[in-house]
């Protein structure tokens, strides 16, 4: 699977390929080591924070990267592609936040993650990635580093190679220098809204499908089985039911309406709250953090300014 289209990608995974995988020893022994395992644990000063908001944390990794969210797969490296813009969103709302603007330096890079899966085979799980960004290894800017290896342009090859050798130790302590802090198992809609209130972004393993298309609202309809992992990137609380925006990796695979509140990245859409439920339920989703835990933060006032 090399170099596929974005429609070939649709296909792919509609068809049964296995992009995120479930590895129950990797995620025991995560969550049996991991200092807040799950949300609640880390994030109690925050419970509640994002009730009745619109939260779209995503805006300020696009205000510092125009292109965010618009690299495709071009093989089974998607959860190496949702980790990687969770950890994004994460900090570049730090760096808004603080207007330390010049301390963003570029997206981060996807494939030592992918390259650390342990094995040859494609696909990979939410909980061995969050695991090297925030344990094992960390995030590498999306640059070149001349006697490690040029990360400049994403190259999916690369991180398929390294997956049954193991990453160059060069590579490693690369990644060592820039890890996150803190990731935490999300296990219900109000964490999932509250961790985006705050600026963190989440990575979300799962078997549920979509179809390519928008209704009029940005909202895809629940369709088929995927075994895929997607970054969930804003939350909407306004109205009588929570929603979420995705973003995908796939490039522009769909197309369709936007909400009222603007309109969303190439690729992504809108989820409902049950869909969203039934999603968190299958144990593979993560909120990212750059701090030991979750601590309270105020997304910037966006305003009404184009980031796309």
């Amino acid at each position: 699977m090399a170099k596929l289209t974005s429609q070939q990608l649709f296909e792919k995974y509609k068809n049964g390929f296995s992009g995120c995988i479930y590895e129950p020893h990797v995620y025991d022994l995560f969550m049996e080591n991991a200092k807040y395992a799950y949300f609640g644990d880390g994030a109690k000063k925050i419970k509640n924070s994002g009730k009745g908001l619109l939260s779209r944390p995503y805006l300020s990794y696009l205000k510092f990267d125009k292109g965010a969210f618009s690299e495709r797969q071009t093989l089974g490296d998607c959860t190496s592609h949702s980790t990687r813009n969770a950890c994004d969103i994460s900090r570049a709302l730090e760096i808004d936040i603080k207007g330390e603007k010049e301390s963003w330096i570029a997206r981060g890079a996807t494939e030592a993650i992918y390259g650390q899966r342990g094995h040859g085979g494609e696909g990979s799980s939410c909980a061995r990635t969050v695991e090297f960004v925030t344990k094992v290894g960390g995030i590498i800017a999306r640059k070149n580093y001349p006697e490690i290896a040029d990360f400049s342009k994403y190259n999916g090859s690369m991180g398929g190679k390294w997956g049954s050798r193991g990453l160059p130790d060069k590579v490693l302590d690369l990644a060592n220098d820039h890890q996150m802090r803190t990731a935490s198992q999300i296990t219900s809609i109000e964490e999932a809204r509250d961790a985006l209130a705050n600026g963190y972004g989440i990575t979300v393993c799962s078997n549920q499908g979509f179809s390519s298309t928008r209704d009029k609202r940005g909202f895809a309809k629940p369709q088929g089985s995927w075994a895929h992992a997607m970054v969930w990137a804003a939350c909407d609380d306004t109205g009588s039911d929570i929603s979420f925006l995705i973003c995908n990796s796939w490039g522009k695979w769909n197309d369709g309406g936007h909400p009222e509140w603007g309109q969303v990245p190439n690729g992504s859409f809108l989820i409902h709250s049950d869909v969203a439920a039934n999603m968190i339920k299958q144990n593979g989703a993560f909120a990212i953090s750059s701090f030991d835990g979750f601590p309270l933060q105020k997304l910037p006032d966006y305003g009404f300014d184009s980031y796309l």
